[in-house]
């Protein structure tokens, strides 16, 4: 991992680890896959005791672009599903890991969901794709 990433994601640590509630924070994106450009975003997803209200996330969101000098794209775990919950989960870094338990909740349901909902929704986007494209 190069100097800027390791600098990164210790300062969201420190900033976050106090936080009550926290269980989880992970670094996603271009942050950790080497694609950083320096005008990139950093995403972070982050999984409290509870879904974090509008007004808790607007204040984290401040919080971590103060900290880090720029743009962050804040996702709550609790609300993700579907590939993008699974892209967050197998190529993110995680941070913090305090609720083993709810990151094991979180990877099942990501198993779940691609193993029982994503051969549904693939058929149905292959079925609207051939009466899109054959009429």
């Amino acid at each position: 991992m190069s100097d800027e990433i390791t600098e990164l994601t210790e300062r969201i640590t420190k900033e976050l680890c106090a936080d009550a509630g926290l269980e989880v924070v992970i670094v996603h994106g271009s942050q950790v896959s080497g694609k950083a450009r320096a005008d990139s975003d950093v995403d972070i997803a982050v999984l409290y005791d509870t879904p974090i209200s509008l007004e808790q996330r607007f204040s984290l969101l401040t919080r971590l672009e103060n900290v880090l000098g720029k743009p962050v794209d804040l996702v709550d775990l609790f609300s993700l599903h579907g590939t993008i919950l699974k892209k967050v989960l197998t190529t993110g870094k995680v941070l913090l890991g305090r609720g083993s338990v709810k990151y094991v909740q979180l990877l099942r349901r990501m198993v779940f969901n691609q193993e029982d909902m994503m051969p549904y929704y693939n058929r149905a986007i292959a079925e609207r794709l051939k009466g899109f494209v054959h009429g």
